[in-house]
């Protein structure tokens, strides 16, 4: 199993890089909700998700989801199509599939308003993806992918080089590399005629250590070979010290938003 399979296998992981961000973010209006209220969808339309991961998104928005649209949520982890079942269980018109974005199986030009969010980078082939997103959108429809920047937790990799030269946290550049907020519009101007870029502002404001570690080891497998015993603690003592220095408080910068496409 390589480390992509390991991190989504199953919900446990992904909630804990959710729960940071709605715990210590200064912009107080959730993610979720706040990407719902950037989406224009009209009555009897056809959705389709990809990558929903545990269908937190529409639990979160359950009391906004119009009875009259026709909605497929998708993911290339069945563990996480399952999870997402059992979440939105009782929530009518949600069908669900498990697939690759590279190859979807669906016929042309049969959905209204596509959603890919925060996992583009992950896809090897995105050309083929992209192709595949055209190919299955009607024309006029609206295709919503979110994505991560270039600064995004930026201070969680100086963290891990203060404590150690040798340690990195290099996940968030190397997914904005591959399909972030810089190069984004760039990757979809060869698909879709219209895109508009929309940020979503603010940082995090992390007062518990522990909530930092937690994400960490939760998002790099490696950093599990290193991060523990008395190494571990030595850490959580290093960040105690920095969050003292700086009057209770550590700062992550946040570079996240939508890209709309038409």
């Amino acid at each position: 199993m390589n480390s992509l399979e390991e991190q989504y296998r199953n919900p446990t992981k992904l909630n804990t890089r959710i729960n940071i961000h709605e715990k210590y973010s200064d912009n107080k209006k959730d993610w979720h909700l706040w990407l719902f209220e950037q989406m224009n969808i009209s009555p009897n339309s056809r959705i389709l998700e990809m990558g929903c991961g545990d269908g937190t998104f529409w639990l979160k928005n359950r009391d906004r989801i119009d009875s009259s649209w026709n909605l497929i949520l998708s993911d290339y982890s069945e563990g996480m199509v399952e999870s997402a079942k059992k979440n939105l269980e009782g929530i009518p018109n949600i069908h669900y599939c498990q697939f690759n974005i590279e190859d979807i199986p669906f016929e042309d030009n049969r959905f209204d308003i596509l959603i890919a969010n925060h996992m583009l980078y992950h896809v090897p082939n995105r050309k083929d993806a992209l192709k595949e997103v055209r190919r299955v959108l009607k024309p006029g429809g609206t295709f919503y992918c979110s994505t991560i920047g270039g600064n995004h937790l930026k201070e969680f990799g100086e963290l891990l080089k203060s404590f150690d030269p040798n340690l990195d946290f290099p996940s968030a550049r190397e997914h904005a590399l591959k399909f972030g907020v810089e190069n984004g519009d760039e990757q979809l101007q060869g698909f879709f005629s219209e895109i508009v870029y929309i940020d979503f502002p603010g940082g995090l404001n992390i007062t518990d250590e522990k909530a930092i570690v937690d994400y960490l080891l939760s998002s790099n497998t490696d950093l599990n070979k290193t991060l523990n015993g008395d190494t571990l603690s030595q850490f959580l003592s290093f960040l105690a010290s920095e969050k003292k220095a700086n009057n209770g408080v550590i700062n992550i910068t946040k570079s996240t938003g939508l890209f709309e496409s038409k």
